[in-house]
């Protein structure tokens, strides 16, 4: 049986993955001197040496006991579980077991092994688990989300936080960096199926949900921060997303702290803030548990919150105000227009009005019939009846017909109340048929 994991005087080392045939030959005598047991059953264990395993350690006459195939055998499903992820998988989950391994030494509460070691018998197995005092964690990584992957991964990783939920530890999930996808403009953040399974509920996220329980009361505020709300009454359910990516020689993680939003592709939630890194191992700091933030840096960061949405408020109300103002300076002017445009068309009826009083006036009170020429008719057409130049032609050519009796003319439009030469041109072809 192949071992990556093996006791020497109750300390733990790796085999190294190629080896001299001196080391070789060395670790075989040692072993020779029952200097190696297995770490389940305690019997002495041999080492082997092939072109197909490598280096690896061997129950004598390679009858493994029963633990140990237990061991091999749940090794072998956690290879497959882990198939589909790259390779920066491997470098996280082993940084991860070497610091949580470091503090193990120093706390008698700790103890840390890998996944499928610590609960062989499960179908599901957590990349690191952890013992603190009496409360058990699953730590897993995820990596190489993609969009035809998506919904399938998240259906995993759903079956199995539940399976790490039903055997009493409490999930911790680590993403990728490479997978987050922000809409600055918009302030949320797209998530993926399996991002949305994994996002954590935290002390800080309690915190989160006190504040915002209030300033979500503001009908408007989601359209401060231009943020497309998928319905009106959100429920207000902060969550934490643990992003872990390498910054220059170091490894972080990015706290994330979102609401969510929607439930429906796409995924979206409202982000919260811009996140803050912390460096791995404070990240995996223990207190009862693990802390996987800094309080100070939340709490100043749900005080900056308060204040960038008071900010946008005033900012928006104050444009709101300004736009309303300049509308109603936009519709004054319009009334106003209107005002003169209608003042101005009166004062061109009563000048008209006034006109043809006038002219009936001097027609019925003088004793000397007054005769007018064509000019005259011509003013006063273009003022009572709008008068335009091809209708002039077409009133020249009929007043040969009206012996050019311009006063007669003038007579008929006053006495049939004409307000167009549509209207004048039936009564002038009447007057026409009468005469000839």
């Amino acid at each position: 049986m192949k071992e990556a994991l093996h006791v020497i005087d109750n300390d733990v080392i790796t085999l190294p993955n190629s080896t001299t045939t001196d080391e070789v030959s060395n670790l075989k005598k040692l072993a020779e001197k029952n200097l190696f047991h297995c770490p389940y059953c305690k019997a002495k264990l041999i080492v082997k040496y092939g072109d197909e395993k490598g280096l690896y350690f061997s129950h004598m006459h390679s009858e493994a006991c029963e633990e140990s195939r237990k061991i091999d055998k749940a090794e072998k499903k956690y290879k497959k579980q882990i198939e589909r992820e790259t390779k920066v998988h491997q470098v996280i989950q082993a940084i991860l077991h070497d610091e949580l391994t470091t503090q193990a030494k120093n706390n008698p509460q700790l103890e840390v092994n890998y996944g499928y070691k610590a609960k062989p018998s499960l179908k599901e197995y957590p990349d690191i688990w952890v013992r603190i005092g009496n409360r058990e964690f699953a730590i897993s990584v995820v990596t190489n989300v993609t969009s035809t992957a998506d919904s399938n991964l998240s259906n995993q990783i759903s079956k199995r936080h539940q399976t790490f939920l039903e055997h009493g530890m409490e999930p911790i999930w680590f993403i990728e960096k490479k997978e987050q996808s922000i809409e600055k403009d918009k302030n949320s953040i797209v998530l993926w199926d399996a991002e949305l399974t994994i996002a954590a509920k935290t002390t800080e996220d309690q915190e989160w949900d006190s504040i915002l329980s209030d300033v979500v009361k503001d009908e408007m505020f989601f359209t401060y921060f231009n943020y497309p709300v998928s319905h009106g009454h959100l429920s207000i359910d902060v969550r934490s997303m643990y992003y872990i990516y390498s910054n220059g020689d170091r490894i972080v993680v990015k706290v994330q702290r979102l609401l969510k939003d929607r439930i429906e592709k796409p995924y979206r939630a409202f982000l919260l803030n811009e996140g803050y890194e912390i460096p791995f191992a404070d990240a995996l700091v223990i207190k009862n548990g693990f802390v996987l933030s800094k309080p100070e840096i939340d709490q100043h960061e749900r005080e900056d919150f308060l204040k960038r949405y008071q900010h946008l408020r005033d900012e928006y109300h104050e444009k709101l105000r300004v736009k309303e103002a300049e509308q109603q300076k936009v519709l004054q002017e319009a009334n106003e227009q209107e005002e003169r445009l209608k003042a101005a068309r009166e004062e061109e009826q009563n000048c008209k009005h006034q006109l043809r009083q006038e002219m009936i006036k001097q027609r019925g009170t003088s004793n000397i019939p007054r005769k007018m020429n064509y000019e005259e008719l011509k003013s006063l057409l273009r003022v009572n009846i709008n008068l335009i130049q091809r209708e002039q032609m077409e009133l020249w050519s009929t007043m040969p017909g009206l012996r050019h009796n311009y006063q007669f003319v003038w007579d008929l439009v006053v006495e049939n109340k004409c307000k167009s030469f549509d209207e004048l041109r039936p009564i002038l072809q009447t007057a026409l048929s009468k005469r000839r």
